[in-house]
C-alpha cells in the first residue's frame, strides 16, 4: 500500500507553525491521539488537510464502493492468502532442497570414490615409472662399465706397452760386473721417469699399473743398491792421497742423493775409507817416509830429536793432508757433508799424533822448548778448526788438538813454576852485595824469550783468526805475569819479615832487606822492559803489567827512604823527639859525625842498588826528608827562651846541613 505524501505547507502556515503555541487537546478519542502523536490539536488546519488526503487513500481500496474499512478487510484477506501461499512455497522449496541436498551427497560419495581410484591409478603409475627408470639407470650404468672397461683395457695395454722396463735396460742395469757409462744412466734415469709417472697414475686413482710400479720400483732399488756397491768399490781402489776422482763418481753420487738411506751409507763408507787411507799413510810417512800429499823424502820420526821441527812436520802434515781430503770430498761434489766427512776422516789420525806429542812433551825440560811446541799446537788448532762450519762437527780429531794445546801449556807453567820455586829458595840465601840471585836471571831470561815468541806468534796467530774468522782466547800472557807477581810478592814478604839471616848467619837490615827487593824489581823491570821493546811485534804483550810493576817498586822505594831517614836520625843522635831537650855535647857529636861523612853518607847505603839513577833519587829523596825534618827541630830551638848560648852558636843552620851531606 502506497501511501500519498501531504503536500507542501504555505509559507503562511510554516510560519503559524514556528510561532510558539501551546497544544491543546482535541475533543474525543481521536482527537487524543492525534494530539499525543502530533502534539496539534485535531482542529488544525494542517490536520483536517491530512485525514482528508488519508481517507481519500482508503477510498481507493473500495472495489465495491464500500467504505474504505471494507476494503481493508478485504486486503488482509488477501494479504493472508498470500502469506500462506508463500508458506506452502517456502515448506515444498524445503523439501525439494533436501532432496536435491540427498543427490548432491550421493554425488559427493561417488565423486569420493572415483578420486580414491585415481589415487590408486596414479600410485601404480609413478611404481611403473620409478621401474621404468631404474631399468634405464641401471642399463645407462652397465653401458658406462662397458665402456670404461674397453677405455681400462687400451689403456692397461698402452700402459703395458709404454712403462714396461726393456728388457735390454734391465740387463744393462743388473749385470754383473756393472759398467757405469752413459747407457747406464740414461737407463737408470728411464727406469726412473718411468717410475715417477706410474705413481702419478696411481696417485690419481688408478689401480691398473700398481703391479707394473711395483717392478719398476723394485728394478730402480736393485739398481740403484748396485751403482751405491759400485762408487764404495770405486773409492775403495782410490787408496792414494791424491786420488784423481772420475766423473761418474759424481754423477753416481748426485743420483743418490734422491735416495736419503743410499746416499748417507754411501758418504758414511767414503768416510770411513778416507779414514783408513789417512792412518796408514800417516803411520807410513812417520815411519818410512815418503808417503802424503808433501811426498817428504825422509820419515818425520828422523827429527824426533828437535821436538819443534818433529811436532811441527806431524802437524803440517795432517793439514796438508785436510786440504787434499777437502779437495776430494769437493770434487765427489759433497760440499755440505765435507766438513762432518772430513772430521770422521781424521779420526784414525788423532790417536796416532797424540801418542807421539805427549811422549815428546814429556821429555822435555826447558821451557822455551815447550812454549815452541805449545804454540805450534795453538796455531793449528785455529787453523783445523776453520774447517769445520759447526762447533759440533770437530770431534774427534779436534778435541786432541786442544787437549794437546792445554797439556803442553800446563807443562810450560809447571816447568816455569820450578824455576820460579829455585829462585825464591835462593832468596833466602841472599848475600851481603844484595844482588838478585842468577837463577832469577835465568827465569827471566826464560821468561823473556817465551815474551818474544809468543810477541811474534801472536802476530800469526792474529792472521790466521782473521783469514779464518776464527777467535781464541790465549792466556799464556797471565801465566808469566802470575810467576813474576808470585817472585815480587816473596821478596816483599822477605822484606817484611821481622829477621833475615842468611847462610853465614849474617842478618839483613830492615833497610837491606828493601834494597834486595828493589835490586829484584829493577832486575824483572830491566828484563821485562828490554823485552818488551826489543822488538817491534812484541810492543804490548806486557803493557797492561808493566805499570804495576813501576807501582810496586815506588812502594818499595818510599819504604826504603822512610828506613833511611830513620837511620839518619839515629846515627845524628839528635833528640829529634819533641819531649827531650838538646845538650851541647849532641850539637857537637852531630857536628862530628856530618863532618866526617862516613855515617851520614846517604850515597854509601844506596850504594848496592842496581839501578844508579833510582839510587841518586832515593838519596836526594832521603837528604831532603832528613833536612826537613832537621829544619823543624832547629827552628825549635832557636824560638826557645831557655837555649844555652853556646848550642846555639854550635847548632848549624839547615843550609850548611843540607850542603854537607
Amino acid at each position: 500500500m502506497h501511501l500519498h505524501q501531504p503536500r507542501l505547507l504555505s509559507q503562511q502556515q510554516q510560519q503559524q507553525q514556528q510561532q510558539p503555541c501551546e497544544p491543546r487537546a482535541a475533543p474525543g478519542s481521536l482527537g487524543r491521539r492525534v494530539l499525543q502523536i502530533t502534539q496539534v490539536p485535531l482542529d488544525d488546519p494542517v490536520v483536517r488537510q491530512t485525514l482528508e488526503a488519508l481517507s481519500l487513500c482508503y477510498d481507493q481500496y473500495d472495489g465495491s464502493k464500500d467504505t474504505g474499512l471494507t476494503g481493508l478487510a478485504r486486503h488482509r484477506d488477501v494479504r493472508g492468502d498470500m502469506q500462506e501461499c508463500t508458506m506452502q512455497l517456502d515448506v515444498e522449496f524445503a523439501r525439494s532442497l533436501g532432496m536435491v541436498d540427498q543427490v548432491f551427497e550421493q554425488l559427493e560419495t561417488s565423486l569420493d570414490r572415483v578420486d580414491q581410484q585415481c589415487k590408486h591409478l596414479r600410485a601404480l603409475v609413478d611404481q611403473a615409472l620409478r621401474a621404468t627408470a631404474e631399468v634405464a639407470q641401471v642399463a645407462s650404468v652397465v653401458d658406462d662399465e662397458r665402456r670404461e672397461l674397453a677405455l681400462r683395457e687400451q689403456l692397461a695395454v698402452e700402459f703395458v706397452r709404454r712403462f714396461s722396463p726393456d728388457e735390454a735396460q734391465a740387463r744393462r742395469l743388473l749385470r754383473s760386473p756393472l759398467a757405469v757409462d752413459t747407457g747406464y744412466f740414461e737407463a737408470l734415469e728411464s727406469v726412473e721417469a718411468k717410475r715417477s709417472e706410474c705413481l702419478k697414475i696411481m696417485g690419481a686413482g688408478q689401480t691398473a699399473v700398481r703391479d707394473l710400479a711395483d717392478e719398476l720400483q723394485m728394478l730402480e732399488s736393485r739398481a740403484f743398491d748396485n751403482l751405491l756397491r759400485w762408487l764404495i768399490d770405486q773409492v775403495r781402489e782410490l787408496g792414494r792421497m791424491t786420488p784423481d776422482v772420475d766423473r761418474w763418481m759424481r754423477v753416481a753420487l748426485d743420483k743418490l742423493r734422491s735416495h736419503a738411506a743410499l746416499f748417507d751409507a754411501g758418504i758414511s763408507e767414503i768416510a770411513r775409507v778416507r779414514c783408513e787411507v789417512l792412518g796408514r799413510e800417516f803411520i807410513v810417512a812417520l815411519t818410512t817416509g815418503g808417503g802424503g800429499p808433501g811426498v817428504l823424502p825422509r820419515p818425520i820420526e828422523a827429527h824426533a830429536g828437535d821436538p819443534q821441527r818433529y811436532v811441527g812436520d806431524m802437524l803440517a802434515w795432517v793439514h796438508q793432508s785436510c786440504a787434499s781430503e777437502k779437495e776430494f770430498f769437493d770434487a765427489l761434489g759433497l760440499h755440505q757433508e765435507c766438513a762432518h766427512m772430513l772430521a770422521v776422516a781424521l779420526t784414525s789420525v788423532a790417536r796416532p799424533l797424540e801418542i807421539r806429542v805427549v811422549q815428546t812433551t814429556r821429555e822435555m825440560n826447558m821451557p822455551v822448548a815447550l812454549y815452541r811446541v805449545y804454540s805450534l799446537l795453538a796455531f793449528y788448532h785455529v787453523l783445523f778448526n776453520a774447517l769445520f762450519s759447526t762447533q759440533s762437527q770437530a770431534t774427534e780429531f779436534m778435541d786432541t788438538i786442544g787437549s794437546l794445546a792445554r797439556g803442553t801449556r800446563a807443562m810450560l807453567v809447571d816447568a816455569l813454576e820450578r824455576m820460579a820455586d829455585l829462585v825464591i829458595g835462593d832468596f833466602e840465601n841472599v848475600t851481603t852485595v844484595l844482588e838478585a840471585p842468577a837463577s832469577l836471571g835465568s827465569l827471566l831470561q826464560e821468561l823473556s824469550q817465551i815474551v818474544r815468541l809468543h810477541a811474534d806468534d801472536s802476530l800469526a796467530l792474529a792472521t790466521a783468526e782473521e783469514n779464518t774468522m776464527q777467535s781464541s782466547k790465549d792466556d799464556i800472557v797471565d801465566d808469566i805475569t802470575d810467576i813474576l807477581n808470585k817472585l815480587i810478592d816473596e821478596a816483599q814478604f822477605l822484606t817484611d819479615a821481622a829477621v833475615i839471616e842468611n847462610n853465614s848467619g849474617v842478618q839483613l837490615r830492615q833497610y837491606e832487606r828493601s834494597l834486595f827487593e828493589l835490586n829484584v824489581l829493577a832486575t824483572v823491570r830491566e828484563a821485562m822492559a828490554n823485552e818488551d821493546t826489543s822488538n817491534s811485534g812484541s810492543v804490548g804483550v806486557l803493557a797492561s803489567w808493566m805499570p804495576v810493576l813501576a807501582q810496586r817498586q815506588d812502594a818499595a822505594s818510599s819504604r826504603l827512604c822512610d828506613h833511611l831517614v830513620n837511620i839518619l836520625k839515629e846515627r845524628s843522635k839528635l833528640p829529634f823527639n819533641a819531649s827531650a831537650d838538646i845538650l851541647f855535647a849532641d850539637v857537637q857529636a852531630f857536628n862530628g859525625v856530618l863532618k866526617m861523612a862516613t855515617d851520614l853518607d846517604v850515597t854509601r847505603l844506596v850504594s848496592r842498588l842496581k839501578d844508579h839513577a833510582l839510587a841518586r833519587s832515593i838519596a836526594q829523596s832521603v837528604v831532603h826528608s832528613f833536612v826537613a825534618e832537621y829544619a823543624q827541630l832547629y827552628d825549635k830551638i832557636c824560638q826557645e827562651n831557655t837555649t844555652d848560648q853556646n848550642i846555639l852558636s854550635a847548632l848549624l843552620s839547615p843550609d850548611t846541613v843540607s850542603t854537607l851531606l
